[in-house]
């Protein structure tokens, strides 16, 4: 049985997310040796001087691989010898499958 004052309980608001740009403190000793700190991120659109952005983020991309053989084929391949390239070469579907599954890329197999 659950206690009264657990069903009481609403859930709370969703909290507002803020970046926290990080920055290093550096001793003005270490400074002096002529040591700096390089931003490593961009708080603003960097632009060229006809007004063009220099940096874009890389647009939504459906990737699409086509296996080679069926898993049945890769599965009885990979237990091939140590030396055999085709043994290598299941090797390598089989992770790209795998790999595949775990992105959510669409995986074409061959009949």
């Amino acid at each position: 049985m659950v206690a009264p004052q657990e069903q009481e309980k609403k859930p709370e608001a969703p909290q507002e997310v803020k970046e926290v740009v990080e920055t290093l403190d550096i001793p003005a000793h270490i400074e002096r040796a002529g040591v700096s700190a390089v931003p490593t991120q961009f708080t603003q659109q960097v632009s060229d001087n006809s007004g063009k952005p220099m940096i874009q983020t890389p647009q939504t991309q459906t990737v699409t691989i086509q296996i080679p053989a069926t898993p049945q084929q890769l599965e009885d391949w990979s237990k091939g010898s140590p030396i055999e390239s085709l043994t290598w070469f299941a090797h390598f579907w089989i992770r790209m499958i795998k790999k595949a599954l775990h992105f959510g890329w669409k995986v074409i197999m061959s009949r």
